[in-house]
């Protein structure tokens, strides 16, 4: 029999900024485990919880668009973040960001906290329009796909208006911009992340396979927050390629545009024109070199963004993920578990663990490639401005042989575009030059803290181990 759910109000459920949370589920859904913040913050029990589909939990106001597409993230093995609004037991709402993942388990892992940040205002529109659309859909024409395709094309236009290409971009931004934003209020609130476990009544019966467990942990903690203190500068970084980006992928057409005017001119010029003309030609010739040149080095770009997008998002996934570790590791100690759940919340421990290293390990493969990327990036624009000499040297000739024609006014303003258009494409590429050197010295130095990093993970893995034995 389908249990009843109850009544909406009209009421937040408390929680702090400093609470981290999370549930299991297999794969299809059903909850498997939780901490002791999701079963208070829920207002379920735990037995109540334990066995039942992670929608008991849903929120009416929750597009169900927007779960389909969580969906496809984790059935093609990739960790999704979203802004979720839940229901707990007696009806009260309340929000959170949830990084939801694969585990090894073969089921999924969603950690949780509260939002903050600057997209959350947005984010409760954009939802409130999709579920009205998919209930207009849903009434109309009868049809769910449809309606969960209609809530879609009403987020893909929310991306689109925002100049976000994709739901991926999107979050990736989301789980940043919200990470930022708690620690400012965990900051002004003067709340710590970090808590001792010395001194916790529970502190002996946990074992110093615990204990040292959390000291490993917070010491990897420590480590990645160095790493995690130069997101702003891959971020601004990030900002730079993306601008540059834009630019490149103009400078084609408009020398292209140039170079036919040039040659519509000179053919209306007939003989008199015939200098002209070569000039024309030489400009198509090089701006075709260009073209290509910049298609190369758009390509690179874009890449390049897609691996540091990767790289801000895995390392703000990790660090969420080892602070909950640490927070689940600080809960066994207070509360220690009955001697006949101890092996299964201890379990939990190596599942909560080994999403932080899955998180950890592909922030350290998009670095890696990072820093490839970038030296072979640097070559290409080197390129690109070696071409942009051979027009030079038509647009030098072209005012040149402009002196010579009646027209000389008309066509002297002509040159004068496209030497304006040579230097800004200079300039371009100089800025481009240096966001590319600032992301190689990020890219080295990177390297570096990680291997301290994976240092402490690794000593953590050993930890897991005495703990099962």
């Amino acid at each position: 029999m389908k249990a009843t759910l109850p009544l909406l109000k009209d009421e937040s459920c408390h929680f702090a900024a400093d609470e981290v949370f999370f549930s299991t589920t297999d794969a299809r859904g059903v909850i498997t485990s939780g901490n002791e913040v999701f079963v208070r913050i829920s207002g379920y029990q735990a037995e109540e919880l334990i066995g039942r589909a992670h929608n008991v939990v849903r929120h009416p106001d929750m597009p169900r668009s927007a779960f389909r597409l969580v969906w496809s993230f984790l059935k093609a093995g990739k960790p999704v973040a979203a802004l979720v609004k839940n229901r707990a037991k007696d009806g009260r709402y309340y929000w959170v960001v949830a990084l939801i993942a694969p585990t090894a388990e073969g089921g999924y892992l969603s950690v949780r906290f509260k939002p903050t940040g600057r997209l959350f205002a947005a984010v409760q529109g954009l939802y409130a329009e999709m579920v009205a659309e998919e209930r207009r859909v849903r009434e109309t024409a009868g049809d769910e796909n449809a309606a969960m395709a209609a809530g879609e094309a009403v987020l893909t236009a929310y991306l689109q208006g925002s100049g976000r290409p994709d739901y991926e971009t999107f979050m990736q931004e989301l789980l940043c911009e919200e990470l930022k934003a708690r620690d400012e209020t965990l900051l002004r609130e003067k709340r710590r992340i970090i808590r001792t476990i010395a001194g916790q009544p529970g502190g002996a019966r946990a074992g110093s396979h615990l204990v040292a467990l959390y000291g490993d942990g917070c010491r990897a903690y420590e480590h990645l927050n160095v790493l995690y203190r130069r997101l702003d500068d891959f971020v601004a970084v990030h900002a730079a390629l993306e601008n540059k980006s834009s630019f490149v992928n103009n400078l084609t057409r408009e020398l292209r545009l140039a170079s036919m005017n040039v040659a519509l001119a000179s053919s209306r010029l007939g003989s008199g024109g015939a200098g002209l003309g070569v000039i024309s030609h030489y400009m198509g010739a090089s701006s075709v070199e260009v073209a290509a040149a910049v298609r190369i080095l758009s390509d690179g770009i874009h890449t390049v963004s897609a691996r540091l997008r990767a790289v801000i998002f895995n390392l703000a996934a990790a660090r969420l993920q080892i602070e909950m570790v640490l927070g689940f590791i600080h809960e066994l100690v207070v509360a220690p578990p009955a001697a006949e759940q101890r092996q299964q919340r201890h379990a939990l421990v190596h599942t909560l663990h080994g999403a932080f290293a899955a998180a950890l390990g592909r922030a350290s493969e998009a670095l890696h490639e990072l820093e490839e990327r970038a030296v072979g990036l640097n070559a290409t624009s080197t390129d690109l401005g070696r071409h942009m000499l051979g027009l030079e040297v038509a647009q030098l000739g072209g005012v040149i042989e402009s002196t010579r024609l009646v027209e000389q006014e008309k066509f002297g303003a002509v040159f004068a575009e496209i030497r304006g258009q040579i230097e800004r494409t200079h300039r371009e590429l100089s800025g481009l030059s240096d966001a590319l050197e600032r992301l190689g010295s990020l890219a080295k130095e990177t390297p570096i803290i990680a291997r301290e990093i994976e240092t402490a993970a690794e000593r953590m893995e050993t930890d897991l181990a005495e703990l099962a034995a």
